[in-house]
Protein backbone atom coordinates (compact mmCIF):
# COMPACT_ATOMS: atom_id res chain seq x y z
CA UNK A 1 0.00 0.00 0.00
CA UNK A 2 2.93 2.11 0.40
CA UNK A 3 3.69 2.15 -3.39
CA UNK A 4 0.25 3.62 -3.70
CA UNK A 5 0.73 6.85 -1.28
CA UNK A 6 -0.96 9.10 -4.14
CA UNK A 7 -4.09 7.24 -4.01
CA UNK A 8 -4.37 7.77 -0.33
CA UNK A 9 -4.17 11.37 -0.58
CA UNK A 10 -6.71 11.86 -3.07
CA UNK A 11 -9.04 9.72 -1.13
CA UNK A 12 -8.17 11.78 2.30
CA UNK A 13 -8.50 15.07 0.50
CA UNK A 14 -11.87 13.99 -1.39
CA UNK A 15 -13.41 13.31 2.14
CA UNK A 16 -11.98 16.58 3.25
CA UNK A 17 -14.05 18.50 0.87
CA UNK A 18 -17.02 16.44 0.82
CA UNK A 19 -16.96 16.95 4.51
CA UNK A 20 -16.14 20.66 4.17
CA UNK A 21 -19.70 20.54 2.76
CA UNK A 22 -21.49 18.84 4.67
CA UNK A 23 -19.91 21.11 7.60
CA UNK A 24 -21.21 24.33 5.93
CA UNK A 25 -24.87 22.67 5.59
CA UNK A 26 -25.67 20.89 8.53
CA UNK A 27 -26.73 21.89 12.07
CA UNK A 28 -29.62 23.45 13.28
CA UNK A 29 -30.62 24.74 9.90
CA UNK A 30 -30.23 23.07 6.95
CA UNK A 31 -28.58 24.94 4.38
CA UNK A 32 -28.73 23.32 0.69
CA UNK A 33 -26.34 23.85 -2.09
CA UNK A 34 -28.69 26.31 -3.89
CA UNK A 35 -28.94 27.94 -0.59
CA UNK A 36 -25.44 28.14 -0.09
CA UNK A 37 -24.50 29.81 -3.38
CA UNK A 38 -27.39 32.74 -3.41
CA UNK A 39 -26.55 33.41 0.41
CA UNK A 40 -22.95 34.95 -1.19
CA UNK A 41 -24.29 37.67 -2.64
CA UNK A 42 -26.48 38.09 0.41
CA UNK A 43 -24.39 39.59 3.39
CA UNK A 44 -27.27 41.28 5.34
CA UNK A 45 -29.25 38.00 5.39
CA UNK A 46 -29.42 35.28 8.57
CA UNK A 47 -27.91 32.08 6.38
CA UNK A 48 -25.17 34.86 5.67
CA UNK A 49 -24.34 35.04 9.40
CA UNK A 50 -25.27 31.74 10.11
CA UNK A 51 -22.78 30.03 7.51
CA UNK A 52 -19.74 32.80 7.54
CA UNK A 53 -19.81 33.78 11.69
CA UNK A 54 -20.56 30.70 12.87
CA UNK A 55 -20.16 27.21 10.50
CA UNK A 56 -16.98 28.71 8.68
CA UNK A 57 -14.77 29.64 11.49
CA UNK A 58 -15.61 26.17 13.81
CA UNK A 59 -14.98 24.21 10.32
CA UNK A 60 -11.43 26.00 10.05
CA UNK A 61 -10.88 25.66 13.72
CA UNK A 62 -11.51 22.28 13.80
CA UNK A 63 -9.09 21.51 10.61
CA UNK A 64 -6.20 23.17 12.20
CA UNK A 65 -6.77 21.30 15.68
CA UNK A 66 -7.04 18.01 13.64
CA UNK A 67 -3.63 18.45 11.64
CA UNK A 68 -1.99 19.94 14.89
CA UNK A 69 -2.64 17.42 16.88
CA UNK A 70 -1.69 14.45 14.85
CA UNK A 71 1.53 15.76 13.49
CA UNK A 72 2.53 16.29 17.53
CA UNK A 73 1.40 12.80 18.42
CA UNK A 74 3.08 11.27 15.13
CA UNK A 75 6.81 13.46 16.28
CA UNK A 76 6.23 12.01 20.04
CA UNK A 77 5.81 9.03 18.74
CA UNK A 78 8.87 9.21 16.76
CA UNK A 79 11.18 11.24 19.51
CA UNK A 80 9.70 8.26 22.13
CA UNK A 81 10.07 5.47 19.69
CA UNK A 82 6.29 4.07 21.36
CA UNK A 83 3.48 4.49 19.10
CA UNK A 84 1.08 5.14 21.71
CA UNK A 85 2.54 8.89 22.82
CA UNK A 86 0.24 11.25 22.71
CA UNK A 87 -0.04 14.64 24.17
CA UNK A 88 -3.14 13.84 25.99
CA UNK A 89 -1.94 10.27 27.15
CA UNK A 90 1.26 12.05 28.45
CA UNK A 91 -0.19 14.73 30.66
CA UNK A 92 1.03 17.35 28.17
CA UNK A 93 -2.75 18.55 27.28
CA UNK A 94 -3.94 18.12 30.57
CA UNK A 95 -1.51 20.15 32.03
CA UNK A 96 -1.73 22.80 29.32
CA UNK A 97 -5.12 23.45 30.35
CA UNK A 98 -4.63 23.25 33.80
CA UNK A 99 -2.16 25.96 33.30
CA UNK A 100 -4.43 27.70 31.24
CA UNK A 101 -7.08 27.88 34.24
CA UNK A 102 -4.64 29.10 36.64
CA UNK A 103 -3.06 31.87 34.39
CA UNK A 104 -6.58 32.88 34.16
CA UNK A 105 -7.35 33.21 37.63
CA UNK A 106 -3.63 34.27 39.12
CA UNK A 107 -2.32 36.39 35.78
CA UNK A 108 -5.55 37.91 33.85
CA UNK A 109 -3.96 41.35 32.67
CA UNK A 110 -0.44 39.10 30.87
CA UNK A 111 -1.14 39.77 27.53
CA UNK A 112 -1.61 36.44 25.49
CA UNK A 113 -2.01 34.57 28.43
CA UNK A 114 -3.92 31.39 27.43
CA UNK A 115 -1.59 30.28 25.02
CA UNK A 116 1.60 31.34 27.08
CA UNK A 117 0.03 29.56 30.44
CA UNK A 118 -0.52 26.58 28.13
CA UNK A 119 2.82 26.23 26.74
CA UNK A 120 4.18 26.78 30.25
CA UNK A 121 2.11 23.91 31.31
CA UNK A 122 2.84 21.55 28.77
CA UNK A 123 6.77 22.40 29.10
CA UNK A 124 6.46 21.39 32.65
CA UNK A 125 5.19 18.40 31.53
CA UNK A 126 7.41 17.40 29.45
CA UNK A 127 10.63 17.88 31.80
CA UNK A 128 9.08 15.80 34.57
CA UNK A 129 8.11 13.24 31.44
CA UNK A 130 12.38 13.09 30.32
CA UNK A 131 13.54 14.06 33.99
CA UNK A 132 14.03 10.62 35.00
CA UNK A 133 14.05 6.79 33.84
CA UNK A 134 10.43 7.00 32.13
CA UNK A 135 12.59 7.03 28.80
CA UNK A 136 14.15 3.78 29.26
CA UNK A 137 11.09 1.95 29.31
CA UNK A 138 7.59 2.29 26.66
CA UNK A 139 5.62 1.21 29.48
CA UNK A 140 7.01 3.31 31.75
CA UNK A 141 6.59 6.47 29.92
CA UNK A 142 2.88 5.51 29.69
CA UNK A 143 2.26 5.04 33.11
CA UNK A 144 4.52 8.16 33.90
CA UNK A 145 1.97 10.02 31.33
CA UNK A 146 -0.94 8.41 32.77
CA UNK A 147 -0.61 9.93 36.41
CA UNK A 148 0.50 13.11 34.99
CA UNK A 149 -3.00 13.45 33.31
CA UNK A 150 -4.51 12.53 36.37
CA UNK A 151 -2.51 14.69 38.37
CA UNK A 152 -3.31 18.10 36.63
CA UNK A 153 -6.78 17.31 35.82
CA UNK A 154 -7.33 16.26 39.43
CA UNK A 155 -5.58 19.81 40.20
CA UNK A 156 -7.76 21.55 37.92
CA UNK A 157 -10.93 19.99 39.27
CA UNK A 158 -9.48 22.13 42.58
CA UNK A 159 -8.86 25.05 41.08
CA UNK A 160 -12.49 25.18 39.46
CA UNK A 161 -13.91 24.35 41.81
CA UNK A 162 -15.36 27.91 42.89
CA UNK A 163 -16.95 29.86 40.33
CA UNK A 164 -14.71 29.77 37.47
CA UNK A 165 -15.85 27.46 34.40
CA UNK A 166 -13.41 24.62 33.13
CA UNK A 167 -12.85 24.39 29.24
CA UNK A 168 -15.52 21.88 27.43
CA UNK A 169 -13.12 20.91 24.73
CA UNK A 170 -15.96 21.90 22.10
CA UNK A 171 -15.49 24.57 18.52
CA UNK A 172 -19.12 25.47 19.76
CA UNK A 173 -18.97 28.98 19.33
CA UNK A 174 -15.59 29.84 17.77
CA UNK A 175 -15.23 33.20 17.01
CA UNK A 176 -13.35 34.55 14.37
CA UNK A 177 -10.68 36.09 16.42
CA UNK A 178 -10.03 32.73 18.25
CA UNK A 179 -10.19 31.41 14.83
CA UNK A 180 -7.31 33.75 13.23
CA UNK A 181 -5.11 32.79 16.75
CA UNK A 182 -5.21 28.79 15.90
CA UNK A 183 -4.60 29.76 11.50
CA UNK A 184 -1.55 31.91 13.07
CA UNK A 185 -0.19 29.12 15.48
CA UNK A 186 -1.48 26.32 13.80
CA UNK A 187 -0.54 27.17 10.04
CA UNK A 188 3.22 28.15 11.23
CA UNK A 189 3.81 25.27 13.34
CA UNK A 190 2.48 22.68 10.69
CA UNK A 191 4.91 24.68 8.62
CA UNK A 192 7.90 23.87 10.24
CA UNK A 193 7.16 19.97 10.99
CA UNK A 194 7.00 19.51 7.55
CA UNK A 195 10.11 20.93 7.10
CA UNK A 196 11.90 19.24 9.70
CA UNK A 197 10.17 16.01 9.02
CA UNK A 198 13.62 14.63 7.92
CA UNK A 199 14.80 14.80 11.25
CA UNK A 200 12.16 12.39 12.88
CA UNK A 201 13.58 9.57 9.83
CA UNK A 202 17.08 10.39 11.49
CA UNK A 203 15.64 8.78 15.43
CA UNK A 204 15.11 5.27 13.62
CA UNK A 205 19.00 5.12 14.36
CA UNK A 206 20.53 4.51 17.37
CA UNK A 207 22.03 7.96 19.20
CA UNK A 208 25.79 6.42 18.72
CA UNK A 209 25.05 5.78 15.27
CA UNK A 210 23.87 9.14 14.58
CA UNK A 211 26.76 10.50 16.69
CA UNK A 212 28.92 8.94 14.38
CA UNK A 213 27.91 10.45 11.50
CA UNK A 214 28.01 14.15 13.54
CA UNK A 215 24.11 14.63 14.05
CA UNK A 216 23.53 16.65 17.54
CA UNK A 217 21.13 13.90 18.80
CA UNK A 218 20.17 15.53 21.55
CA UNK A 219 19.18 19.00 19.59
CA UNK A 220 17.42 17.13 17.05
CA UNK A 221 15.27 14.97 19.68
CA UNK A 222 14.35 18.68 21.83
CA UNK A 223 13.67 20.42 19.07
CA UNK A 224 11.21 17.81 18.01
CA UNK A 225 9.73 17.76 21.32
CA UNK A 226 9.54 21.44 21.89
CA UNK A 227 7.78 21.66 18.20
CA UNK A 228 5.53 18.79 19.44
CA UNK A 229 4.86 20.46 22.11
CA UNK A 230 3.86 23.40 20.92
CA UNK A 231 1.60 21.96 18.31
CA UNK A 232 -0.84 20.17 21.20
CA UNK A 233 -0.49 23.64 23.54
CA UNK A 234 -1.97 25.80 20.84
CA UNK A 235 -4.97 24.10 21.01
CA UNK A 236 -5.50 23.17 24.07
CA UNK A 237 -4.69 26.90 24.62
CA UNK A 238 -8.11 27.96 22.62
CA UNK A 239 -10.09 24.34 22.65
CA UNK A 240 -9.31 22.41 25.18
CA UNK A 241 -8.02 18.70 25.58
CA UNK A 242 -9.20 16.74 22.63
CA UNK A 243 -7.83 13.37 23.15
CA UNK A 244 -6.37 10.52 21.10
CA UNK A 245 -5.84 12.10 17.95
CA UNK A 246 -2.42 11.58 17.96
CA UNK A 247 -2.52 8.00 18.52
CA UNK A 248 -5.31 7.02 15.57
CA UNK A 249 -3.91 9.25 12.91
CA UNK A 250 -0.52 8.49 13.06
CA UNK A 251 -0.92 4.69 13.25
CA UNK A 252 -3.88 4.53 10.83
CA UNK A 253 -0.88 6.34 8.59
CA UNK A 254 1.43 3.96 9.17
CA UNK A 255 -0.46 1.28 7.38
CA UNK A 256 -1.42 2.74 4.43
CA UNK A 257 1.56 5.55 3.55
CA UNK A 258 4.31 4.00 5.52
CA UNK A 259 6.93 4.72 8.12
CA UNK A 260 9.10 7.72 6.20
CA UNK A 261 7.97 11.08 7.93
CA UNK A 262 8.30 12.81 5.32
CA UNK A 263 5.24 11.23 3.27
CA UNK A 264 3.84 10.05 7.01
CA UNK A 265 3.32 13.79 8.55
CA UNK A 266 1.52 15.27 5.60
CA UNK A 267 -0.79 12.59 5.54
CA UNK A 268 -1.36 12.76 9.23
CA UNK A 269 -1.65 16.83 8.85
CA UNK A 270 -4.53 15.97 6.48
CA UNK A 271 -5.80 13.14 7.85
CA UNK A 272 -5.77 14.62 11.37
CA UNK A 273 -7.87 17.81 10.25
CA UNK A 274 -10.31 15.14 8.27
CA UNK A 275 -10.93 13.25 11.31
CA UNK A 276 -11.41 16.17 13.73
CA UNK A 277 -13.58 17.93 11.18
CA UNK A 278 -15.88 14.56 10.44
CA UNK A 279 -15.84 14.00 14.42
CA UNK A 280 -17.22 17.59 15.41
CA UNK A 281 -19.84 17.85 12.47
CA UNK A 282 -21.15 14.34 13.53
CA UNK A 283 -21.49 15.64 17.05
CA UNK A 284 -23.47 18.52 16.66
CA UNK A 285 -26.31 17.33 13.81
CA UNK A 286 -26.59 13.39 15.91
CA UNK A 287 -28.82 15.38 18.84
CA UNK A 288 -29.99 18.43 17.22
CA UNK A 289 -30.38 21.10 18.59
CA UNK A 290 -27.96 19.83 21.16
CA UNK A 291 -24.51 18.56 20.38
CA UNK A 292 -21.77 16.53 21.31
CA UNK A 293 -18.73 17.97 22.11
CA UNK A 294 -15.40 17.16 19.91
CA UNK A 295 -13.45 15.61 22.87
CA UNK A 296 -16.57 13.26 23.95
CA UNK A 297 -16.66 12.23 19.97
CA UNK A 298 -12.98 11.89 19.87
CA UNK A 299 -12.66 9.95 23.48
CA UNK A 300 -15.68 7.35 22.01
CA UNK A 301 -13.63 6.84 18.57
CA UNK A 302 -10.09 6.68 19.97
CA UNK A 303 -10.84 4.39 23.66
CA UNK A 304 -11.30 1.41 21.60
CA UNK A 305 -8.80 1.93 19.10
CA UNK A 306 -6.10 2.42 21.49
CA UNK A 307 -7.86 -0.56 23.17
CA UNK A 308 -7.15 -2.88 20.01
CA UNK A 309 -4.10 -1.79 19.27
CA UNK A 310 -2.41 -3.06 22.64
CA UNK A 311 -4.74 -6.15 22.75
CA UNK A 312 -3.43 -7.07 19.31
CA UNK A 313 0.03 -6.34 20.54
CA UNK A 314 1.34 -4.26 17.60
CA UNK A 315 2.61 -1.97 20.33
CA UNK A 316 6.10 -3.34 20.61
CA UNK A 317 6.49 -4.45 17.63
CA UNK A 318 5.76 -1.41 16.05
CA UNK A 319 8.81 -0.01 18.13
CA UNK A 320 11.35 -0.61 16.30
CA UNK A 321 10.05 1.42 13.05
CA UNK A 322 9.19 4.14 14.74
Amino acid sequence: MKNHAGWWYGGVLTLLCITILVALMAGTTWISLGQLGRIVGAPASRDFTTVFSLRVPRILSSLICGGSLAVAGALFQAVFRNPIADPSILGISSAADFFKLGGAMLVPWLPGRSWVMAILGGLVALMILTSGKALSNPYRLIIVGVALDATFVGLQQLLSSGATQVSQSTFNAMTWADTTILLILGVLGLFVALVLAPWANYLKLPDDALRNVGIPVNVLRWSLLLLATYLATSVTAIVGVIPFVGIVVPNVARRIVGHDYQTLLPFSMLAGAWLMLAADTLGRTVIVPSEISAATMMAVIGGPFVIILLQRGRVLHGMSTH
